[in-house]
């Protein structure tokens, strides 16, 4: 009961911090944007991989559910087919949590009960330049066969897809990259109040 208990919150973290993620940073990085829903610079994927390594599959489940809600409230504007929004929530869900299983042995959150944190100062500089690649082309690939299944491609599908892996690949990058380095600030800052 507890274990469910603590997976339906992190559920309910990962959904409420994309909702309130990415609507500003739709504000504030505008300009980053090549075609609608896809830019140059898109730190939500790299806020999806922060979540899939610190809550596992609750954080895939509940940014793709956050990612939907936006949908719903259409505060994207992206697709206005409602067929269309359900797979493209979860597509960056599945791809994220993939990415992760296919890179990084262990990682904190690939066990219901991740000990926040743990195990990320571990996680090289290659191992996130992978992590951040392979979600990218997962992605990219996912979202771009989704467009095409239901018709809905903006520009030619070589364009998308490069165009989305840039944004996703950078995106993640950054902020993978910041996330080691604050839990990498704090362990040390915990090594030095605790050392005598």
């Amino acid at each position: 009961m507890i274990r469910g208990g603590l997976f339906l919150l992190f559920v309910a973290i990962s959904a409420i911090a994309w909702c309130v993620f990415v609507p500003f940073y739709a504000l504030a990085f505008s300009w980053t944007e090549y075609v609608s829903g896809i830019n140059w610079i898109y730190l939500p994927h790299g806020l999806r991989m922060m979540l899939v390594l610190l809550f596992g599959v609750s954080g895939a489940l509940g940014f793709s559910i956050g990612a939907q809600i936006l949908r719903g409230l259409e505060l994207d504007g992206l697709t206005p087919d409602p067929l269309l929004h359900l797979p493209i929530a979860f597509v960056p869900g599945v791809a994220a949590y993939f990415a992760a299983w296919l890179t990084i042995r262990a990682w904190p959150g690939r066990r219901l009960l991740p000990r926040l944190g743990e195990g990320i100062p571990e996680i090289d500089g290659r191992r996130l330049i992978l992590l951040a690649f392979v979600s990218a082309i997962l992605n990219s690939a996912g979202h771009v066969s989704v467009r095409l299944i239901y018709d809905h491609e903006q520009q030619p599908v070589n364009d998308d897809f490069l165009m989305m892996f840039v944004g996703d690949f950078f995106g993640a990058l950054l902020l993978l990259y910041g996330l080691k380095r604050v839990v990498v600030f704090f362990e040390s800052r915990k090594r030095h109040l605790g050392a005598p």
